[in-house]
Parts: structure tokens; sequence; C-alpha cells
């Protein structure tokens, strides 16, 4: 008997099985037949041993009895183990260690998801004769407490629901008390055993607010190849060394670009020159050009830096950039882009022997596809996220991987489509300015998978 119930013991501690939940018209299950056996046995024997103990009269006519039920005893708690052990195991999840107060909060979150909300409302439960099976649920949230995810296991087919609705109705359960959490995206985990649904705060804005120049010390990185650009976004140059700006005039590009990045980019140690088709005050402050020839000149000048720094890594026996001692980060922007692709053309056309638009093509194509590995970053800046207003073909492509959209420039699917391949149906949205999406590689789930709303810094002088 005790080896029985160590054996029990130890299936139960190291396996987690599924939960059904009774319906009315349930069928019992074989172990709940089993325990339902198992009691009656062992009242039965508890009484025959009660009157053996009171009444010694009777102790030659209960022997055969007792060990009867004691063995109907043994077999019944045998089958009961064994029934339990048999029952269908859930799937599991890891989940990432939590902070003590982001585990008290997951508990609170966990504890919305009761059964009728999954049964009822989400309709993520299996309908069986033994009553509805339940799936298992985690909760995991970050240290910030400002964004998480809901793990639910996967058993009711849910990719042929509608994914839009689900996520509407995780939200909805959310809302009240925990109105400020909202779900942004979902996704099957890996082997399609749990539904992830991912939410964060969309109530408190990330927003970096800028008060002087003292409030830049710390938007600072300790690794001067990242560039903070709000609370919940950092850029990592050396993962995703180009970047993408599209805006329309008075959308706040300029500020993102001249005003802030390339700041914060001078005073972590970087080397940062402003290009612009149009003059402005940043051409001057960072060193640029403005007129088409010169800014063409500048990027073939680039290329010969960037080979001359490939064959320096190279003869050290080094493969990036950052393993080298004094060979700092360098930002190119190139601003106007829709204009100097004009000015380069009509340039052509007066003088056909320049070929200035082969050579800006030539350089920023070079510059865009190794430029990386030399620690040089291209941001090109424009109004347009067209053929005609950004970038040659081959660069578009590899500056695609960090690209902010703001304004009505981040409301235009073509534009999406053109920068943000498979993003062009989003819902339509009023962007204030300074706001729009952002997606960038490398810089975790959230802005990697999809756009996200994001607002560019805020200078409140």
């Amino acid at each position: 008997m005790r080896l029985i119930l160590l054996a029990w013991f130890n299936v139960m501690r190291n396996r987690r099985y599924r939960r059904i939940k009774p319906t009315s018209n349930c069928k019992p299950q074989g172990y709940q037949l089993s325990m339902i056996a198992l009691g009656v046995t062992i009242s039965i024997t508890g009484l025959l041993f009660y009157i053996d103990f009171s009444n010694s009269i009777l102790t030659p006519y209960l022997a055969k009895p007792l060990l009867f039920f004691f063995s109907l005893d043994v077999i019944f708690l045998a089958l009961l183990v064994l029934l339990l052990a048999k029952r269908e195991e859930v799937s599991t999840i890891s989940i990432p260690i939590m902070s003590s107060e982001a585990k008290r909060l997951a508990k609170r979150l966990r504890r919305l998801f009761n059964d009728k909300q999954i049964t009822d409302v989400l309709k993520l439960s299996n309908t069986t004769r033994y009553g509805n099976e339940m799936p298992e649920i985690h909760v995991w949230i970050d240290d910030s407490l400002s964004e998480g995810y809901i793990a639910i296991e996967n058993i009711a087919n849910w990719e042929r629901a509608d994914r839009e609705k689900f996520e509407q109705r995780v939200s909805g359960i959310l809302a009240g008390k925990y109105q400020r959490f909202a779900v942004v995206s979902s996704e099957l985990s890996i082997g399609d055993s749990f539904i992830i649904f991912y939410f964060e705060d969309v109530l408190t804005s990330q927003r970096l607010s800028i008060k002087g120049k003292e409030s830049f010390n710390s938007m600072i990185c300790n690794n001067k190849h990242s560039i903070r650009l709000s609370e919940d976004l950092i850029w990592h140059s050396d993962i995703t060394p180009m970047m993408s700006i599209i805006a329309r005039t008075r959308a706040g590009k300029s500020v993102l670009a001249g005003q802030y990045m390339a700041h914060l980019m001078l005073l972590q140690d970087w080397i940062v020159e402003y290009n612009s088709a149009k003059y402005d005050r940043y051409v001057k402050k960072f060193n640029g050009e403005s007129d088409p020839i010169k800014i063409v000149e500048k990027a073939e000048y680039w290329c010969s830096i960037m080979d001359k720094r490939l064959t320096e890594i190279n003869e050290a026996g080094k493969e990036k950039y950052f393993e080298m001692d004094n060979m700092p980060d360098i930002s190119l922007f190139f601003d106007e882009l829709g204009n100097l692709n004009a000015s380069l053309e009509s340039l052509d056309k007066v003088d056909k022997k320049l070929k200035i638009t082969s050579r800006w093509t030539t350089a920023i194509n070079r510059l865009s596809a190794t430029g990386g590995a030399a620690g040089i970053h291209i941001i090109a800046v424009s109004q347009f996220a067209t053929k005609e207003g950004f970038l040659p073909s081959l660069a578009r492509v590899n500056c695609s991987d960090a690209v902010i959209m703001l304004g009505g420039a981040a409301d235009s699917a073509s534009e999406r489509q053109y920068l943000m391949s498979g993003f062009a149906d989003m819902p339509k949205r009023s962007y204030g300015k300074g706001q729009g999406l952002a997606r960038i590689v490398g810089s975790g789930r959230k802005w990697e998978n999809e756009p996200h709303f994001f607002e560019t810094p805020w200078f409140e002088d």
C-alpha cells in the first residue's frame, strides 16, 4: 500500500494533466469511478475493522471479508493510480523569470481568465462527454510592468478562427482595472502548442522629453553603437546598420534626424555628417553638403573611407569594425532624397557625359550594402517612400530593416508596402506631429515583428 501511494505521489508531482470542468450532462471519467469504488471499499473495510475491534466474538467470521475488501482496496487504489497517470498531459511552455512585482501582477491578470471567460467568451476549451477540457494558461510580464504576454494552450483549432476577433476579446477581458493593457499582436508558439497574445501598456506614452541640453545625458546608451529613440525603443546600429525616415513637411522628420539623433550621436562619439538637397541648419551644423554634385562626391568619398576601413579590419584579423580600437561609428544623413533625385536627373539631361545619377546609384548602393561592416551608417530621409522620392532599389532594400514613418506617410498603404513589405493592410489612423510607425529589426519582438506606434522625442523649448 505504501509503495503504491509513493508511486502515485511521484506521478502527480512530476506531471501536469488536463483539467476537465464537469458539465450538467457529463459522464464520470475512469479515475473518478475508481475513486468512488475505492471510497466505498475503504468505508466497508473500515467498518469491518471497527466491528472486529469492538466485538471479538465476530473476529473468526470477519477474517475472510476483511481480506476480501482489503484486496479490493489495493486493486482499486492501483487502478486509480493507473488511470490518473493515463490522463492527458498538458503542453508546456518556458516562461522567463519575473521580478516579484511582475509575478504579483501576472497572478492578478491570470485570475481574469476564469473558466467562464475561456469557455463562453474565448471558446478555447474542448467539449467532451466528460465535460469541458480546459487549456493551460500562463501570464508573463516584463520588469517594467509595461508589456507581456498571455499564453493559452492551443486545444481548440485556433488556426481556423478569426485572429483579430480573438485579440479584441482578450483585450476586452483585460479591460476595466487593467484597461491600460491591450493586445497588440498574436501568434502560435513553436510547435503550435500555445497561442501567444502579446499585450502592452497603450495609455502610457513612451515619448522622450527633452527639456534642455542636459536632458541628452540621460539618453546616452552604455553601448555607444545603440541610439535611444523612445523609452522602450533602442536602435542597435551594430545589428541593423541602416535606417530610413519618411515623413511629409512639418511632420517631425528633421527634428528627429537633425535635432535629436545627430546630436545624440555626437555625444556618443560618432562622426556625423548631414547632407540635404535643401540647405538647412543641419547641413551647416554637421559639416554636410546641399549641392547635388557635392552630395554625390561626398558619397564617393565615404566609399573610399569604407574600403580603407575594411582593409584595416581584414589586416587586423577582425570581422567587424567594433572589434577595432579607435574606429568610431560614422552616420551619413541624406535628406530630401526626392529633390536630390530630381536635381541629378536634370543635371544628366543638361550634360549626358556627367552621368551623375549613375555615380550616385553606385556609391549609395555600395555604402548601404557594405558600409555596416565598416561602421558606416546611412540614415535616408525623405518625404515620400516611392521609387522617385527615395533611394535606388538596392539601397532601399538595405535600408528597410529599420524604418520610421511619420504623419501621413505612416498612413499610406502604398508607402508602407514600399518600405515595410507585407504591412500595407493596416487600420487607418490620424497621426499627430511626431507620431507614426516604426519597425526596427534587432530592437525586440515588439518592434521587429510588425510596425508599431511610435512618437519622436519632444523638445519642450
